[in-house]
């Protein structure tokens, strides 16, 4: 057994007195006040007290910078079968696939076909983070004039016109009222289509592969073909959108009728 060995010395008329070196330590005082320190953290912080997560709505501005403008999507599909170097482009459901009798009446496969349009904080895919999601659906949108059946009649194209009054679906951007939590005013917009008929998604870019001159049509820098920019006003409470694969400076805002937003179908290799 290890313990602590003393020896006592005891001089001749000196005082009786031993001090013995005994270590002591404090760790534990005042713990049960830490303790309840904690419990008041963790209190606030389930009840969010101290965080704000009302959402505000936010409306499109027009390049020429009226309020409360319409928003325009163009969604351009390929025939099946094409390749990256085709330069048939036209936003048609019909070309994706669809009969003119499976729009007009509305089938299954084609109502629950939608566009789905991601919001991220990022063009890094390894580190973005995506805050906001706005779907579109195909019972909205354009008509143009096709044969169905023996007569002529107006079925939906993905060509989109959203507002106030008529398209509503898909115009405002609903984001965090305050900065206080989560300052994030600039997004990265990218855009998919579910296709429900065959069951699966559909990526979309901002330029036709066709387009890309130079470059690896399917190896390209994804933070200029896949995204658009959207900035958030806090003041208006309004958000605009840019077009990043431009080598203007600053970028060009689009979205107005004269320069919709454009999706083009991405062609696996």
């Amino acid at each position: 057994m290890s313990v602590n060995k003393f020896k006592i010395l005891q001089p001749r008329l000196t005082d009786k007195e031993i001090n013995l070196p005994i270590e002591m330590t404090w760790d534990f005082l005042d713990r049960s006040n830490d303790i309840e320190v904690y419990e008041e953290k963790v209190i606030k912080d389930v009840l969010n007290q101290d965080k704000d997560f009302e959402v505000s709505r936010f409306s499109f501005v027009a390049p020429v910078g009226i309020e409360k403008s319409d928003i325009n999507y163009e969604f351009n599909f390929v025939p099946a079968g094409a390749t990256s170097s085709t330069t048939i482009w036209s936003p048609s459901y019909v070309v994706q696939g669809f009969t003119p009798k499976e729009i007009y009446y509305f089938a299954n496969s084609f109502k629950k076909s939608f566009f789905k349009l991601d919001f991220y904080d990022s063009t890094n895919q390894k580190e973005q983070t995506n805050y906001i999601t706005i779907i579109i659906p195909t019972q909205q949108g354009a008509t143009t004039a096709t044969t169905v059946g023996t007569s002529v009649k107006n079925i939906k194209t993905p060509v989109f016109k959203l507002d106030f009054l008529g398209d509503l679906e898909g115009y405002f951007i609903y984001w965090l009222k305050k900065r206080d939590f989560l300052d994030v005013r600039e997004f990265y917009m990218t855009a998919k289509f579910f296709d429900g008929k065959n069951g699966f998604f559909i990526k979309m870019m901002n330029r036709p592969q066709s387009t890309l001159t130079g470059i690896n049509k399917f190896n390209f820098p994804q933070e200029l073909y896949y995204y658009y920019k959207v900035i958030l006003d806090y003041t208006n409470y309004t958000y605009k959108v840019y077009d990043i694969n431009n080598p203007n400076i600053p970028p060009i805002q689009i979205g107005d009728s004269s320069s919709p937003i454009k999706w083009y179908e991405y062609i696996n290799p």
